[in-house]
């Protein structure tokens, strides 16, 4: 059921994690980190269901991606076995 949502979960996930690392509104550090972790396991369990298919998509984001912090959850679930 999971591979035919992937084309709209993944670019939601993906702009949730790029939205959290460049907002500069008054959000504490320690709920920034809590949103990047959650919306990083939602990648990691969405690469589950769907037979690895977000980890071959992410593979493009992540070489052209700068932003240390976003790198770091793309990195995590390229990782995940």
């Amino acid at each position: 059921r999971m591979p035919c949502r992937l084309p709209v979960l993944l670019p939601a996930l993906l702009k949730m994690l790029w939205d959290v690392h460049t907002d500069q509104g008054p959000t504490p550090e320690p709920v920034r980190t809590a949103l990047l972790q959650g919306a990083t396991e939602c990648l990691v369990l969405l690469d589950r269901c769907s037979e690895e298919q977000v980890k071959v998509l992410l593979e493009g984001v992540y070489e052209s991606c700068e932003e240390g912090r976003v790198r770091d959850c793309i990195r995590k679930v390229r990782e995940d076995t």
